[in-house]
């Protein structure tokens, strides 16, 4: 009887599919083990992609602190500012994906993935979302010296002044950036773009003078409102917001169908094994429902949107599309 005999070339292939299935399995197992008693090796770092005193920053802190409590293990914010958020996330990207590393994301992120051609990373790709934090509308804030206190008298003064008028963003390709831009061809107005690395140092040359005004995110806007420093003209929200509820909408107003909000959510580098990912889903939720941070939240006029873990993840690349087709609408593009 003849029997077949395996060639030569085909027990190669087959030996170098098992070394390549071994190595594999090699580079795996360190992190599997890792993720069996996570988080006990060292201090959980939550990347903050903007200088201290701006929203994001605002928001991490105190959930860094219950973060700390529920999982017994230090979770220490670091800023990363620059690039409108996209420095902390490149940072995030490229850090070993051992649950260690998280960022605290925003819809900066997805504007970036699309209207910034010089990144090195890819979001969509290369960042995982964990847990959704929260929703809130923008603010449009001027310096308390301007003359306009509704935003009638906003647009009238942006049509007077046109490209004379200047505006504040945390950054090229935030949403400062992309909604301003928007908002000025919906209401047919101008004005220049002042770009910072952060809201915090916006926030400071809008007290100072320096700029006229800015769409800012709830947080911020909302404690310098409160102290005076600067006077709000409407929230960017389709609907109006508890946390202000005298300020109409710019889409009732001045630009009919005009509806943009923040989001903030916590996100890790691609690769993060699952058990980590859903452990740090829980504790963020468990963290969110705790009364006093409820409370933190709604002082700051943030509203929780509560996702499941796939439901974050569908909701961060849908933000993607969505930011990108405004781009384009708008031509805007950071080379």
């Amino acid at each position: 009887m003849n029997q077949v005999r395996p060639n030569a070339g085909r027990r190669r292939l087959a030996a170098a599919s098992l070394l390549a299935c071994t190595s594999l399995l090699a580079a795996l197992a360190p992190l599997a083990a890792q993720a069996s008693d996570w988080p006990a090796k060292q201090p959980i770092r939550l990347v903050v992609p903007a200088p201290p005193g701006g929203s994001l920053d605002i928001l991490s802190r105190p959930l860094a602190t219950k973060l700390s409590g529920i999982l017994g293990q230090t979770v220490i914010v670091e800023n990363r500012g620059g690039a409108g958020g996209m420095v902390g996330a490149d940072f995030v990207a490229k850090a070993t994906p051992d649950g260690y590393t998280f960022l605290m994301g925003a819809v900066h992120h997805a504007i970036g993935a699309t209207v910034n051609h010089n990144l090195v990373f890819d979001p969509a790709k290369d960042l995982v979302g964990v847990a959704s934090i929260g929703t809130t509308p923008n603010v449009v804030i001027v310096n308390n010296a301007l003359p306009v206190r509704t935003p009638a008298e906003l647009v009238a003064w942006m049509k007077q002044k046109g490209d004379r008028a200047n505006y504040a963003t945390g950054g090229p390709g935030t949403l400062q950036h992309l909604s301003m831009e928007w908002f000025k061809s919906a209401a047919g107005v101008g004005a220049m773009a002042v770009h910072y690395r952060g809201s915090a140092p916006a926030m400071s040359d809008l007290l100072g003078g320096q700029v006229d005004l800015m769409f800012e995110t709830m947080p911020l806007a909302l404690a310098q409102t409160r102290a005076n420093s600067v006077r709000a003209i409407a929230v960017t929200s389709a609907r109006r917001t508890a946390a202000l509820p005298d300020l109409p909408t710019l889409g009732e107003t001045v630009a009919p169908g005009f509806a943009v909000s923040s989001w903030y959510g916590v996100m890790a580098p691609q690769g993060t094994p699952q058990p980590v990912l859903d452990r740090m889903h829980d504790a963020i939720a468990q963290a969110l429902a705790l009364q006093d941070m409820e409370q933190t939240w709604q002082a700051a006029g943030v509203e929780q949107q509560p996702m499941s873990r796939p439901q974050f993840q569908a909701f961060w690349l849908g933000e993607i599309q969505r930011w990108g087709k405004v781009a384009t609408e708008h031509g805007i593009r950071i080379e």
